[in-house]
């Protein structure tokens, strides 16, 4: 009943949120003033899905004026608008609903999901502080739009999941679905890479860890060579992804690992390092709080590896506050505290009303996506 309770409460709280920006919400490229909860929940990136959904990918990249691919549908993985295309075939009802209808089913596996692997590492009291705090978190009305998000974490609390428990066939099911739903081939690959030599140092699981490595790795490669095959392009996917950052560094050389440098001077061009710094605090803290080291190796490998991964591909901009939501694994350490569970549940709400204001409500020529 606990865990039924944070389902509904943390939908019912926002439900209310959506439903009040929706209200004050005036005409945009998705929708027209004062939209319904279903039309406000499809905008931005959800309209990508919704074209998925309908038209499914282009053969061919659309090129800028200045020569350069252009956005499209190739940034965005397959399995979360074909499985809305399946429910729009069979109850005939449109993408905002069907799409958002999913969502909030993927997000009640989710939590169920991430019960019981808290359950793992923390007992079932603190478990529950775990999965409300995440529940409740600033981006938490994601998992109720057209986005792949809940999908997602479903996907990835099941490959932490079956390697708590040892069961790799469920992490070689899950690898290859998490690739496909989100952009996590990657730090799923760095994860399994790190696990993998730890198990070659520990002389235990040395075998399912190499062929777990390989799958990943193997996944990762997955979308990107559908890309190119169905475009006829090498560079289809990285050159779609890069579509997205080149309105803030330009047409120049993008090396991996600088876009969070080349962010802390877009964002704050006289104290960039500072930020960084401070950022770069944070994360030393958090990592050596003991509460944080109790959850134990997979999940902490997970989590440090994503941030990894995100320090190497990301060009942070106001859509990192959604990105970060997979070290969702984290909320653990706070969990440990009753007092910090509630504090860290209270900001998360108030957090979702600073989100929904910044991040998904749409204000005049509006430039931060969520």
């Amino acid at each position: 009943m606990a865990l039924l309770g944070i389902i509904v409460g943390s939908r019912l709280v926002s439900s209310a949120w959506l439903l009040w920006f929706a209200d004050r919400q005036e005409a945009n490229p998705w929708t027209e003033a004062r939209p319904n909860l279903f039309d406000f929940s499809r905008m931005w990136d959800s309209h990508w899905y919704r074209i998925i959904t309908e038209t499914g990918y282009p053969s061919t990249l659309p090129i800028t004026e200045a020569g350069h691919v252009g956005e499209n549908a190739w940034a965005f993985m397959p399995i979360y608008p074909y499985l809305v295309r399946i429910g729009m075939g069979l109850t005939g009802l449109p993408f905002s609903v069907v799409s958002i209808v999913l969502s909030l089913a993927f997000f009640a596996v989710f939590v169920y999901l991430a019960d019981r692997l808290f359950r793992h590492v923390l007992g079932s009291r603190e478990g529950l502080w775990a999965v409300a705090i995440v529940a409740f978190s600033p981006v938490s009305p994601i998992y109720q739009v057209g986005y792949a998000e809940s999908l997602g974490m479903v996907f990835l609390t099941l490959v932490l999941l079956g390697l708590l428990e040892k069961r790799w066939w469920l992490v070689g099911i899950a690898i290859p679905l998490a690739s496909l739903t989100r952009p996590l081939g990657v730090p799923l690959s760095i994860m399994m890479g790190i696990l993998m030599l730890m198990a070659w140092r520990s002389g235990r699981d040395r075998a399912p860890h190499v062929w777990l490595t390989l799958l990943a790795a193997a996944s990762t490669a997955a979308w990107p060579l559908i890309a190119a095959t169905y475009t006829g392009s090498l560079s289809a996917y990285l050159d779609t992804e890069m579509a997205w950052r080149r309105p803030y560094v330009g047409d120049g050389t993008h090396a991996w690992g600088t876009g969070w440098w080349q962010s802390a001077n877009w964002w704050f061009p006289d104290i960039a390092v500072w930020v960084l710094a401070g950022v770069a605090a944070v994360v030393i803290v958090v990592a050596i709080l003991p509460a944080t080291r109790r959850l134990g190796y997979v999940l902490t490998v997970w989590s440090w590896g994503y941030l990894g991964y995100l320090v190497l591909v990301l060009f942070p901009q106001s859509s990192i506050f959604r990105l970060l939501a997979p070290m969702f694994p984290l909320a653990g350490s706070i969990a440990r505290s009753r007092t910090a569970s509630i504090l860290a549940i209270v900001a998360g709400v108030v957090g979702q009303f600073v989100w929904l204001d910044w991040c998904w409500s749409v204000q005049g020529s509006d430039w931060t996506p969520p």
